[in-house]
């Protein structure tokens, strides 16, 4: 039995994960990976477009105490028997400058403060969507890296199953290893295959779905930053050390931090409040009257029409004479005019009017915030709480793979010594073999569950509580 290429093959398997050195200008890092994502995700973009167009609304709201300003001219045609309009045939008419404005108090105000209630509520949900689009970006990058590692791992182990493998059939047909080892070698290998498979396959759709989350072609070659992976056993000693005063204080304080911070929770009270101005500003239509001014200033002159207005009376005749000159003067004549008013409807009082029906459906809304917000904060508790036990549960696990793998390790060791010197069968060198995997994979395992961990109880807690 050729003992030595077993053991050569074996002990060549890295014993915890092995950083890749690569060219520093081709290496994604963490950072610049969550930068691209939220420069190439278009529901980000569309989120930052809803926040100008919020802020527009509020500038839309302040335009309404701005007057209707604006010149006009006309030509009046007229034509009458009897009367002042028979004196002419109608006249020309310039207004420089007029104005109007039309302005109900409480619609206003409580349009304006939608208005405004509204554009925080977009501020927020930008900022839920750069949340979610971190998380994706860090759970991508984190899931590249360590199934990269798995891959690694399971393509050794073959090696040194194949290598078994290649042995005990030898042996089997010398009559040294019975069909039972001859099997078990066998189906060690197969199901090795297949984990590396699976492997492979999270690691090429993980290497696909951060490819579109950063806006790149599907299949673009990425090469991460494996100093990551350092980075991120160095807290795990920190966290498996609070105490259970200090977890409980932690814990108390993420849900206070979350009840001020979390995006969704801030829409939810603002689109209260937005509702609630709507069904007052739809009540102040009929609660409210509406004032209103309107002025111009501009010229007229009148359409000369030749009419007979002589009679024997010459005292007469000058009196219609100076009686025209005053109703229909000659030439271009200035005027102006100012008015000012309010009007209230009074029969927007009735039931039936349809803003006591848009009032009523804007309340109905507000009132289904309150549940929202029942339910929204139950669920912000229940998240931080699992996020919390997520954390240090994996913080134990890596802590306690590594001495298991360094167990692991000295066990494969011992077992292949023993193997080599006939005390101990194939199947305790394999199991020896496979415990050292497993003891790898949950310590990869444990990895990737403390980074996705602290970087869902940042979206929780609604800020970076966590640093990457």
């Amino acid at each position: 039995m050729n003992i030595r290429n077993i053991l050569i093959i074996i002990f060549a398997v890295p014993l915890i994960i092995r950083p890749a050195v690569a060219d520093s200008a081709e290496v994604l890092s963490l950072g610049e990976a969550i930068r691209l994502s939220l420069e190439y995700n278009n529901q980000y973009k569309i989120a930052r477009e809803k926040v100008r167009e919020s802020r527009l609304k509020i500038r839309e709201s302040w335009g309404r105490l701005w007057p209707d300003i604006s010149t006009d001219a006309s030509m009046t045609r007229f034509g009458a028997d009897k009367g002042i309009m028979a004196f002419s045939y109608g006249q020309y008419e310039v207004n420089f400058v007029k104005c109007s404005l039309s302005i109900n108090p409480g619609v206003f105000y409580n349009s304006l403060r939608e208005s405004q209630d509204r554009h925080i509520m977009s501020v927020e949900d930008e900022r839920r969507i750069k949340l979610d689009t971190s998380v994706t970006a860090i759970r991508l990058f984190y899931k590249i890296l360590l199934t990269g590692e798995l891959i690694k791992m399971r393509m050794d182990s073959i090696k040194a199953l194949e290598e078994n493998l290649r042995v005990v059939t030898v042996g089997y047909k010398t009559g040294t290893y019975t069909r039972l080892d001859f099997l078990r070698a066998k189906v060690s290998v197969a199901n090795e295959k297949t984990r590396l498979i699976n492997a492979q396959n999270e690691n090429l759709s993980a290497n696909a779905e951060l490819n579109i989350h950063m806006g790149r072609d599907i299949d673009s070659p990425l090469e991460l930053d494996r100093r990551t992976l350092a980075r991120a056993t160095t807290e795990e000693e920190f966290i498996t050390k609070w105490s259970d005063e200090e977890r409980k204080g932690r814990l108390t304080s993420m849900i206070a931090d979350a009840l001020k911070n979390r995006p969704e929770l801030i829409q939810i009270k603002y689109k209260k409040k937005a509702e609630t101005h709507n069904a007052l500003a739809q009540e102040s239509l009929y609660l409210w009257p509406t004032i209103f001014a309107n002025g111009n200033y501009g010229m007229t002159r009148v359409i000369e029409k030749k009419v007979n207005m002589y009679t024997p009376d010459m005292s007469a005749n000058f009196a219609l004479y100076d009686i025209g000159k005053i109703l229909e003067p000659s030439g271009w004549n200035k005027g102006w005019t100012f008015t000012i008013g309010a009007v209230y409807r009074w029969g927007g009082l009735v039931p039936f009017d349809p803003a006591h029906a848009r009032a009523d459906q804007a309340r109905s809304r507000s009132k289904q915030t309150d549940y929202e917000l029942d339910d929204f904060i139950r669920n912000v508790r229940l998240d931080i709480q699992q996020g919390m036990l997520k954390l240090i549960s994996a913080s134990s696990a890596i802590l306690s793979q590594k001495d298991n793998i360094a167990s692991a390790e000295e066990s494969l060791r011992v077992a292949a010594l023993e193997f080599k010197n006939g005390m101990i069968d194939n199947t305790k060198f394999l199991d020896a073999n496979v415990e050292l995997s497993n003891a790898k994979t949950l310590y990869i395992q444990a990895l990737y569950d403390l980074q996705t961990s602290k970087a869902e109880l940042n979206r929780s807690v609604g800020y970076n509580y966590f640093n990457f």
